[in-house]
């Protein structure tokens, strides 16, 4: 599923890069650096500048399965790769919340199979509850009953219950138990890593590994993934003024 996920993102790049060079009056086939250098510096002034490494990858693998040497390899091109990185490290790293019309849109954007279920599972339950990242991490299996008001949650702090979505495909209730039934879970982490093979593992997503979760899926929905952490779930929740009701029961 993983390794699916990459192709099909290899393929997006490419033709994105062909594309330009279609508008910019160049050849894509063989690709001159400098084209790629100009390529590069474009995009790098853009919402998907964290997305240069990946794209000039592509436009590599597409090079050498087709017989010829990359253009890639051209020490201008990475002379650009690395100002590029530079660039968005030096642009400030402020966390923005995630509000209800972008975390639909990310939703729309899920690829299908484990992962997916896993991803739409975190981050409706992290959205509606507007769990801290620590929260998230900590979770298991036993933490999180369906009981007739929707999804009881215990945490440290107490236990909260959060409603059912109005609709099938934004109901975190929902989202849950598919994810748990895909998964087979009946004790342990409640949200963990997936390989590239699709096989589900045993050990707890970390806060760092939620974070590249929640952003690879804004990148999939075409948002600056950069942006977003997995503090963003819990910021967007507070910034609509609507948090999950507390119980005051453990």
């Amino acid at each position: 599923m993983a390794g699916q996920t990459n192709l099909n993102m290899t393929r997006n790049d490419w033709a994105d890069f062909a594309r330009w060079c279609v508008a910019h009056g160049d050849v894509a086939m063989p690709a001159a650096p400098a084209s790629i250098v100009e390529y590069i510096a474009e995009v790098g002034r853009g919402d998907q500048a964290a997305s240069v490494p990946r794209r000039v990858n592509a436009i590599g693998d597409w090079h050498r399965v087709s017989g010829l040497a990359s253009p890639t390899d051209d020490d201008r091109v990475r002379v650009a790769v690395t100002r590029a990185v530079w660039q968005q490290r030096k642009a400030p790293a402020t966390t923005l919340p995630l509000d209800a019309t972008e975390l639909a849109t990310i939703l729309g954007a899920l690829p299908g199979g484990l992962v997916g279920a896993r991803d739409r599972a975190l981050l409706l339950v992290g959205f509606v509850a507007g769990l801290r990242p620590s929260e998230i991490v900590s979770l298991d299996v036993s933490d999180l009953v369906v009981v007739d008001e929707g999804l009881a949650i215990s945490l440290m702090r107490g236990r909260i219950v959060i409603p059912y979505g109005t609709e099938p495909d934004l109901c975190p209730v929902l989202a849950w138990q598919e994810w748990l039934a895909e998964a087979g879970l009946t004790a342990g982490p409640a949200f963990r890593s997936v390989d590239r093979t699709g096989r589900l593992g045993l050990t707890r997503l970390g806060e760092k590994a939620i974070t590249r979760m929640v952003q690879r899926a804004a990148e999939r929905a075409g948002l600056q993934d950069s942006r977003y952490s997995a503090l963003s779930l819990r910021l967007g929740m507070l910034a609509s003024n609507a948090p999950a009701r507390s119980t005051g029961r453990r």
